[in-house]
This record gives C-alpha cells, structure tokens and sequence, in this order.
C-alpha cells in the first residue's frame, strides 16, 4: 500500500481540459478558442458537439461530448514517451555532428598525406607546406567554431514545432486521433516527420483535423492503412522510432515492428493485456507471447520479462537484437523502449539472456533455469546446454511442487546511463506528471541491474503467519549481511537482493524469533511449518544500516501511484459514434424492448424515418442509403 505521499496524479482533474463547441460554429482557430470551457462532470450531451481534449502542448478535437475515447490516465505514458524522444533526437544530432567530425578529420589527413608525397621540388615543397600549414590553420579556427555552429544550427533545429532534415522519423501506427503524434510535433525538436497511422476513415479524417488545428502540416502525416502492411514496407526505408499503444496486446504488430527500426533505432511498445502477462491465463499468454506465465506477488516484473523476450524472439528472427532502454510497469499497463540492432553474432547471445523459471507453489520462492551458459575465452564465445536445477519438481525450502514459467529475459531491464539522461533532462513544469516521472525513474536508477525478479515482504511474512516486518529493518538485515539489496518500481512493497532464498528465508526466521508465530495456529504439511521447522539462525543482525533507506524514499518523492479516479483502468474498445438523430431513433425503438419481452408481445417495429437515411447521387440521380456513423470505428481508432 502505498504512502500518503505517494498519493494519486492530479492529471484527472487538472490536466484535462474539455472544450464543447457546435459544428455549425466551427469556422476558423479563433472560434475554437472561443468556446466555453466546461469540465467532464459538466459536459452537455449534445451528439453535435466538438469537444477540445487539452494534453501537453497539443489539442484535439472529438466530433461527439460522450464517445470521447480518452483515457486521462495514461498521460503519464504520453509523458513518457515525449521526453525519451527528446532525448533520443538530441542523442541523435549529437552523433551526426561526431560523425562529421571524425569524417572531416579523416578528410584532413588523407590532404595531408596527398601533399607529402607531392615533391617534386623544394621550391614547391616549401610552398605546398605552407598553403598546408594555413590550410590547417584554417581549418582548426574553423574545427570548433564549426562544431559551434552546429550545435546552435542543431538548437534551432531542434525547436518543437519546426522540421529538422537530419532529424528522426517517428511512426505512430496505431494513432486514433493523432494526439500523441500531435504531442511529438509540439513538443519534440529534431523531427524530420511523423507518421500518424490508423485503419479507420474517420479515425484518418479526424488526425487530419487535429493536424491543422495544432498547426502541424510540416511535421505530421496522416496515413490510412493497416499498421503490419505499412511497417513491412518500411523495411527498405526504416523508421528511428516505431510506436506501438494497441488496445490489448501488440503480438500481431511485433513481427513487423522490428523490421521497420532503423539500426540503432527505438521500438516504443505498449500492453495492457496485464491479465494474461500476469499469469490469469497462462495458455492465452504462451499463444500470445511465447511463454508461460505464472500468478505471483512478482507478476508485474515477469510480465516485463515475458514482453521483452517476446520481442527478442522476433527480432532474432531477422539477424536483430533488442537493448533495453527502460521498461516500465504503470497502471494497468507496461511500456517498454527498446533500441534495436543489427548483428548477426550477438544474436547468439540471446539464448544467454533468457531463462526459465521455476516458482514454487507454496511460499512464492523463485529460481533461475537459464536456456544457454557461455563461456569466454578471450573475445571467443563458447555455448552449451544448461544443467538441470536439482530437485527441479520440489521447493527446497517448503517441499512444495513448483511450476514452471517462461522463457523470459533475465538480462538488465533498463539502461541506467540512459534512465540517468532522461531523469537530468525533466524539467518542472513542462509535464503535468512531473512528479510521479520523478520518483518512478528515480526507483528505477536505485534497482540493481543485474538481479531479476524480487521478494514481496508482505508475502514473506503471511507464508509464515507473521506480522509484516519493516521495510527499513528488512533491508538492514540484508545489507548487515553484505548482500546488495534494493527495491522495485513495480512493488512498493518489493525486495529485490542478491542474496540466495535460504539466506532470506533465514532473515524471516530471526524475525519470527524477536515477533513469534502462533505456531498452534500453523496447520502441518503447511509451507509455514517447513519453513519454521529448521531452526533461527544466529548472527542476523536487524541494526539500521544507514543505506537502508533509499533517496527516493528519504526526499518522500512520488514513487508508486494509487488509483487516481473510480473505475480507472482501461476503457472498453472504441465504438462507433452515431448523429444524435440516430441515437434518438435507436433510443426510440429499444424502449421498454426488455419488458415487452418478457410479456410475450412484440416490440414495436421502428419508426420508418429512423432506419435509414438517403441522398441522392447527383451525378446519376440514384438513391443509396446513407450510413448515419460520424465517428469512430474499427479497432485502430482508439486513444487509451
């Protein structure tokens, strides 16, 4: 449970700003901006109505007050997503300019090299030196005001808003109303282009109302069409950054993904399936995501673990690799950035990087089966077959069977120079969920790169019918010991350590000593009677260490969200939005149509001037029937 300090965003109820404004009134910018200002609770239901969505620097515009498709909750991943492409566009000018460097370096010397061996004279050698050395001259006053220059071409070039031509290309194939590739315009320098992508008409008619109203012609392109087709024949032209944010899982759109990333480039995924990642539905996970997932107090980091693999397996299916560069579980989600690469030798790595899991059913303890061991001698690698865990079918701590999960990555989650990057890089103020951005990349920077999976301490503690030890106390007892301990962002109540399981069950165990267990409460063959059968050990020291408390704690920063609002998860998938006459005849004709059910008579047929529309052709004189939909439909239309 979370503390008072860590209490929910406000993103609902400030950063949200809806605007209702009649079609008919729709004439120009001005008049948008003119509308009344009302508030969600407030909002007239009028089917004719635009409503303004305000996020970050963008605005876009729906054409109906109550089928707004937008979830407020999820700004924090829009955050997200702005400032890693803000850092991946400064990174990327910032390679340009090193590149140009090392070639105009490299040009230099191939001159000076070229005037060395022209001598024909001394006369002409004596010269050819002196033209070279004010050559050089030359070019060294013009090295760093060049370089000096490009860094304050680059600035201007990375102004938000404006088009870069050595900037990144951004795909978003899966837009809906264009609002985060409007984000990205607005808010993003160093763009070359952003693709807004979606299946729907109307969901490409409505990006292309909001491009204009934002302003952002230059930078974003609408594009209707399947977002898999689209990517694989991007394959000849690659994107820098490719963002997926489907509704529910993106299994379907992995396989083209990784084709269309440039090398070196970013993939941005999004999954809100966390059910089946989270082990409700094992078998669903594994057709899915290839793997077998398991229900625990750690499911939201093997949920990481299991998407992450995922998207390895495809990209190793095309001589590519993945590098994680920071993957987060929020909300009802995870979010994963992953840079891609191309090489076919470390590719076998892979293997190396995957592991299977074996969880035991009773007291929640966890180990590693890794798919593949490496072994180096010297820049050569050599590859062989795992050994089998011992006692793999039991727990060798409870006498439990276990069950077995995976494959999953077992290498880094994160990249903790580049997490130290974006965390320097917010600014207080630009984002409405600056604080929550803060203390949830705070938490990542502390966890230990090179432990995967963690211990729940209330887990640890109910297994044993104990009282749930503190967290400081918990930590001290494992740092007195000269473990590394730290916690997770995915668990407030997380303990990540590599300290082996026997030694932190041997923790529990002196605790229960200082706080005994109604050991008469404790039924036999129970995990808790295994555990506190073997006796307390000595030399566990609960003593506050003073790394105990982590900084993100001790500055009270906003590490782990409560539910912000009633009813806050994902929305149901978008539907189609219909005219208000429409509405009103459908209403009409379902009235009392249950009741009328249940007493045996009929429903009334529909009134014959709400079953259909017609216009006329005026090219032919025909007459067609006219579909009454204005909004959205088809999966792609969606903005959660």
């Amino acid at each position: 449970m979370a503390s008072s300090r860590d209490d929910a965003d406000g993103q609902s109820k400030n950063a949200v700003v809806l605007q209702t404004t009649y079609a008919s009134d729709i004439t120009s910018e001005d008049k948008l901006k003119a509308s009344n200002t009302v508030s969600r609770s407030e909002m007239v239901l009028d089917r004719n109505a635009y409503t303004v969505v305000k996020e970050g620097q963008a605005e876009v515009l729906f054409p109906s007050s109550k089928d707004v498709f937008y979830n407020p909750v999820q700004e924090f991943n829009r955050d997200l997503s702005v400032s890693v492409i803000r850092i991946l566009a400064q990174q990327h000018q910032r390679n340009l300019r090193e590149k140009k460097a090392k070639r105009q370096a490299k040009e230099a010397k191939l001159a000076e090299n070229a005037n060395k061996t022209a001598e024909d004279q001394r006369a002409k050698e004596r010269v050819g030196k002196e033209e070279l050395k004010e050559s050089g001259e030359s070019q060294d006053k013009e090295a760093h005001p060049a370089n000096g220059g490009s860094q304050e071409n680059g600035a201007e070039e990375l102004k938000p808003g404006v088009k870069c031509e050595t900037g990144l290309r951004v795909l978003e194939a899966l837009a809906a109303s264009g609002l985060r590739s409007c984000r990205f315009a607005r808010e993003v320098g160093g763009l070359r282009q952003v693709v807004a992508n979606d299946l729907s008409a109307a969901a490409v008619e409505s990006m292309r109302r909001n491009v204009e109203h934002n302003g952002v012609q230059e930078l974003v392109e609408p594009h209707q069409g399947d977002a898999s087709m689209l990517m694989y024949g991007a394959r000849k032209e690659r994107f820098d950054v490719v963002d997926l944010d489907p509704y529910g899982s993106p299994a379907v759109f992995l396989d083209s993904a990784v084709q269309a990333v440039a090398d070196g480039g970013v993939l941005q995924v999004t999954c809100t399936d966390l059910a089946i990642l989270c082990g409700n539905a094992p078998e669903t996970c594994h057709a899915k995501y290839g793997a077998m997932s398991v229900r625990s107090k750690m499911c939201h980091e093997l949920a990481l673990r299991i998407a992450l693999q995922c998207v390895e397996s495809h990209a190793n299916r095309y001589g590519r690799y993945i590098e994680p560069l920071l993957s987060v579980s929020a909300d009802f989600y995870i979010r994963l950035f992953v840079r891609i690469h191309t090489s076919a030798a470390k590719v076998k790595l892979s293997a190396s990087k995957l592991s299977n899991c074996l969880v035991c059913s009773g007291c929640d303890s966890w180990r590693l089966q890794p798919l593949c061991r490496v072994t180096w001698n010297g820049p050569n690698a050599k590859y062989s077959l795992p050994v089998p865990l011992a006692d793999g079918d039991k727990c060798p701590h409870c006498g439990f069977a276990t069950h077995l999960c995976g494959p999953l990555w077992s290498a880094p989650l994160h990249d903790v120079g580049f997490v130290t990057e974006l965390l320097e890089s917010l600014k207080e103020g630009e984002l409405n969920t600056y604080k929550r951005m803060v203390g949830v990349l705070s938490v990542i920077r502390e966890e230990l790169p090179d432990v995967p999976l963690y211990y729940d301490a209330g887990r640890l503690a109910s297994t044993c019918r104990l009282s749930v030890p503190p967290m400081l106390d918990l930590r001290s007892a494992l740092l007195n010991a000269g473990h590394r301990v730290s916690g997770s962002h995915c668990n407030a109540s997380a303990i990540k350590t590599d300290a082996p399981a026997e030694f932190v069950w041997s923790v529990i165990r002196a605790w229960e000593v200082l706080h005994p267990a109604k050991r008469e409460n404790i039924p036999a063959g129970s995990p808790a009677a295994a555990l506190l059968a073997k006796p307390a050990p000595e030399g566990v020291s609960f003593v506050r260490h003073p790394e105990a408390n982590p900084k993100s704690r001790e500055l009270q920063l906003r590490r782990f969200q409560q539910n912000p609002e009633p009813h806050w998860g994902p929305k149901a998938r978008a539907k189609t939005s219909i005219s208000h006459e429409a509405m009103q005849a459908k209403q009409s004709r379902n009235q009392g149509k249950k009741r009328k059910r249940r007493d045996g008579s009929a429903p009334s047929p529909p009134p014959e001037e709400s079953v259909k529309r017609e216009r006329t052709d005026e090219a032919d004189g025909k007459t067609e029937p006219e579909d009454a939909t204005i909004g959205w439909s088809g999966k792609g239309f969606h903005e959660g």
